[in-house]
């Protein structure tokens, strides 16, 4: 009589459901589709994403979090048992979800929360709930040392990969840009507009640049918001889009003269990684993790006014140093898939799985 096959060790990812995604959804469905090609006949994985009990979002599990994050790990961890179900190993992406029974695997990307006010705030017990984890993944050395200084925890440093919709994308055409009331050149902002992305130093920077380049026109793209629009909104040369569906944005990246991120706190980077990997110029702050991910292909200043106009301008007038830079940018991102990064945690749930 032939032996029963021995089921399949099973992964499953946890995370907290949205209705809009952003970085952190991009790197869970990249992280959750790689880790599927990549796993083999010897692991299952599962998703499960986590939402409120008021929460419009889609998801497969429905818990009371603003109650759940106030229990102590080991109470929570009840909790996580139920919402997750059976598991060799859980990856829990998120730290406002409970913690599993199951052997876990954190994911903490940045601990800006702590730094800054408009950022939310980490639950009450966090500093129990990694240091709880049989293991934490950060994805960079900066946030690495940031979550060693206050925990104690020493993390596994697993970088982001690039993404590929974002090779060999076309740039939108020059109805498309009008249609947007964009001309060329441009330059691009794609992110949020909390403290920490600094956009008031950015709006100083644009005045100087307008004096010396009054054809250049910086794109402000993200959600409306009241704070940028309160930078943004009486300057010359500026264009807000608003929120624009994923194949426009990537077409006005790849058009872009260059792209600018003038954060003082990023616990990676995205928008330079993505700026890298499309072969666009980049100019960013010298500030938190950004120096990591942009190496030597691109420019960094610091995150004044001054600053950043220097770097805006210096790009703009030196084309060819400009495209010297981004193609070391797109041969340095495009070193990494996302099957990379998917073995990479594969490695550590063996590890501690056991």
């Amino acid at each position: 009589m032939s032996r029963p096959r021995p089921r399949p060790r099973r992964i499953v990812l946890a995370s907290m459901a949205t209705t809009v995604a952003m970085g952190q959804q991009g790197y869970e469905a990249h992280l959750a589709e790689a880790l599927t090609r990549v796993a083999g006949t010897g692991w299952e994985v599962r998703t499960c994403r986590v939402r409120s009990l008021r929460s419009r979002a889609p998801g497969e599990r429905r818990l009371p979090l603003q109650a759940v994050g106030s229990l102590p790990p080991h109470a929570g961890r009840w909790i996580g048992r139920a919402a997750y179900g059976r598991a060799t190993v859980v990856h829990r992406l998120d730290l406002r979800i409970p913690p599993p029974a199951a052997p876990e695997v954190l994911t903490v990307h940045d601990l800006a929360p702590l730094r800054f006010a408009d950022e939310g705030r980490l639950p009450r017990n966090w500093q129990a709930s990694v240091r709880g984890a049989a293991a934490v993944v950060v994805p960079s050395a900066f946030t690495a040392a940031e979550l060693e200084e206050i925990t104690g925890v020493r993390a596994v440093v697993i970088t982001h990969a690039h993404d590929p919709e974002l090779v060999g994308a076309a740039p939108l055409g020059d109805d498309a840009l009008a249609t947007l009331g964009i001309s060329r050149p441009y330059v691009l902002h794609a992110g949020g507009a909390t403290e920490r992305k600094n956009l008031a130093a950015l709006a100083d920077a644009w005045a100087m640049v307008r004096a010396e380049r009054i054809d250049a026109t910086l794109v402000l793209c993200g959600p409306p918001d009241t704070r940028r629009d309160g930078h943004f909104a009486t300057l010359p040369g500026t264009v807000r889009p608003g929120r624009l569906d994923r194949p426009t944005l990537v077409g006005l990246l790849r058009g872009a003269g260059l792209v600018v991120v003038p954060s003082t706190y990023e616990g990676f980077g995205l928008p330079v990684l993505e700026a890298l990997t499309a072969g666009v110029p980049v100019v960013a702050s010298d500030r938190g993790s950004l120096p990591e991910v942009v190496g030597d292909a691109g420019l960094l200043v610091e995150p004044t006014g001054p600053g950043l106009a220097e770097g805006i301008l210096a790009t703009l007038a030196d084309p060819e140093g400009a495209a010297a830079r981004a193609a070391r940018g797109r041969a340095r991102a495009r070193e990494r898939s996302w099957d990379d990064v998917a073995a990479d945690h594969l490695d550590l749930y063996r590890r501690v799985a056991g």
